[in-house]
């Protein structure tokens, strides 16, 4: 371990004593009917500027705050009404928001030789966030620390042992970390560039959120090396959904997305050639139903989301949305609400693939982004 990890793991070690035992009590948490929740998400209005924005199941908007320029992911705090909202890669900028009040809380800026990817997520306690960046002068991904107690004061980093980490996600025992480095180089002077498609070598990787330490790592096979694996969703026993998007000829037909379970290799999920096709080699967002059963991922370019059965791997039933690209679970085991860059969104039943219009009072003239989350604003 170098020397940045090694400090980075004191401090962190410093934080999380009982991670662990934290993540259980939460686990542990009775649910309660009356909590309140928004879904969050940023957006851009009908002139084109950009906000985060927190709304309810109608469509009542409780904030709209602007950003400095296009967000991209939400990482909601897992026991007080904040969140963190990341800028779109390469962003500079990340907001932390008071749910409740609607007001920005802090702001945080990416450190020297840094930027973001536009993902993170907090520790099981809600003392650390995690964001993925990229350190462009060495071409490698870090994972930035940050103390939430300390009004985000940037603490250290983590190597995330790949190139290009995107998503990122706690796993159950709240002590693991899972990595989606997504294998693509990128450098903020050609900031939407891929620099390296020949040669790109997409992982997951298993981190200990205490040390930083490499615990495990999963790959593809060699000949699908132009996957890139993009967004993450955590199901049931902690089964790691994948959802990619291909950076091979147009013309290829690639299985989308996977399952890892494990010490196991990653699970390629079975869709109809039709479905694949139609999936335009680009997946969009992925989540997790609140049973922790069902997994749903968007394909916006292709106008569709398609759900699988997490435990069989068996394709349930697609939804056309066009634009449909932020997805969340839905307010009951067993849905979803997929917002659209279009303007809109839709309660969708993954069983049966059939949608309705939910949020009847969003505002048409916004267009949603990459990402939608659901966030309680319970204390």
């Amino acid at each position: 371990m170098d020397r940045r990890a090694f400090l980075s793991g004191l401090a962190v070690g410093a934080l999380l004593p009982h991670a662990a035992a934290q993540a259980e009590k939460l686990a542990e948490k009775p649910a309660e009917e009356s909590v309140e929740r928004l879904f969050l998400s940023a957006k851009a209005d009908a002139s084109d500027r950009f906000f985060v924005s927190g709304f309810d199941s109608a469509g009542n908007e409780a904030f709209a705050l602007p950003l400095p320029t296009r967000g991209h992911a939400v990482a909601p705090h897992p026991r007080k009404a904040e969140a963190v909202i990341f800028a779109r890669r390469p962003g500079r900028f990340a907001l932390a928001i008071d749910l409740t009040a609607g007001e920005v809380l802090a702001r945080i800026d990416s450190a020297s030789g840094r930027h973001f990817y536009g993902h993170g997520v907090f520790s099981a306690d809600g003392a650390l966030l995690f964001a993925t960046e990229n350190d462009y002068a060495a071409g490698q991904g870090v994972i930035g620390l940050y103390d939430a107690r300390d009004s985000y004061r940037r603490i250290g980093e983590y190597r995330s042992h790949g190139v290009g980490p995107h998503d990122i996600r706690l796993l159950g025992d709240g002590t693991t970390l899972v990595v989606a480095n997504g294998g693509i180089l990128t450098h903020p002077d050609a900031p939407r560039a891929k620099l390296n498609l020949a040669t790109m070598a997409p992982s997951l990787a298993y981190l200990d959120a205490r040390t930083g330490s490499p615990l495990a790592e999963a790959r593809l096979p060699r000949e699908m090396h132009q996957l890139s694996i993009r967004h993450l969703a955590v199901g049931r026993n902690d089964a790691v959904a994948i959802a990619m998007q291909y950076q091979g000829p147009s013309g290829d037909l690639v299985p989308l997305v996977g399952v890892h379970r494990g010490a196991g290799k990653i699970e390629l999920l079975a869709a109809p050639s039709d479905v694949t096709r139609e999936m335009r080699n680009y997946c969009g967002s992925a989540a997790v139903d609140s049973s922790g059963a069902v997994l749903g991922v968007s394909a916006p370019r292709g106008g569709l989301a398609v759900f699988w059965d997490l435990a069989s791997g068996r394709l349930l039933s697609t939804a056309e949305i066009s634009d449909g690209c932020g997805i969340a679970p839905g307010p009951a085991p067993a849905t979803f609400v997929v917002t659209s860059g279009l303007g809109g969104a839709f309660l969708v039943d993954p069983h049966t693939g059939e949608r309705r219009v939910t949020a009847p009072h969003l505002d048409p003239g916004d267009h949603w982004d990459n990402h939608l989350f659901l966030a309680s604003l319970a204390g």
